[in-house]
């Protein structure tokens, strides 16, 4: 299963590749290139835009954007996904229609941008945020909620302490966010 997600990947970085080397064409100064090194990290760079791996750790830089992921572990089924990261309990869903079991360890910190993701998270998370549509999120402790979009159900357990409540804000339309009973 490992080995799918990676192919996966790759197949993402041939695409980005190959969009990148279209858009080189017109800036006549700087090619698209890849490099493999002997270690097995992985460099893709065009005008504009750099994919970079190394070890258990990908970062994509470019257009204003800098994103990094560190040693993220994830099973890629067509049914069910189970998505965890090492990285002191927090977890980046980007994606749909996925079902996820996380645990957030003593304080992680859980993104979810998509839809119609369901994701069951353990242990004391200190903040949830979801953004997208129609995604359905159960949370055993929880210090903070953040949702935007439309649709989201979020239901928690406990709060940062007995007897108080998580801090909540609901910028969305239409979305639950309740104590579940």
């Amino acid at each position: 299963m490992r080995n799918q997600f990676t192919s996966k990947a790759f197949i993402v970085i041939a695409c980005v590749l190959g969009s990148m080397s279209a858009s080189a064409q017109d800036d006549d100064d700087e090619a698209a290139s890849v490099k493999v090194g002997k270690d097995g990290n992985v460099r893709v760079k065009a005008p504009g835009a750099t994919i970079e791996t190394r070890g258990g750790s990908a970062r994509v830089r470019g257009g204003g954007v800098d994103i990094q992921a560190d040693g993220a572990a994830a099973r890629d089924d067509d049914d069910a996904a189970e998505t965890s990261s090492q990285s002191e309990g927090s977890l980046e869903l980007v994606d749909s229609d996925r079902t996820v079991k996380h645990d957030c360890g003593e304080g992680g910190k859980v993104e979810i941008v998509g839809s119609s993701n369901q994701v069951i998270l353990t242990g004391n998370c200190e903040y949830i945020e979801v953004t997208g549509s129609e995604n359905k999120v159960s949370a055993h402790t929880v210090r903070r909620i953040e949702t935007t979009g439309s649709d989201n159900s979020v239901v928690w357990k406990h709060g940062p302490q007995k007897g108080k409540k998580p801090r909540i804000s609901n910028t969305g339309t239409n979305n639950r966010i309740s104590q579940a009973r």
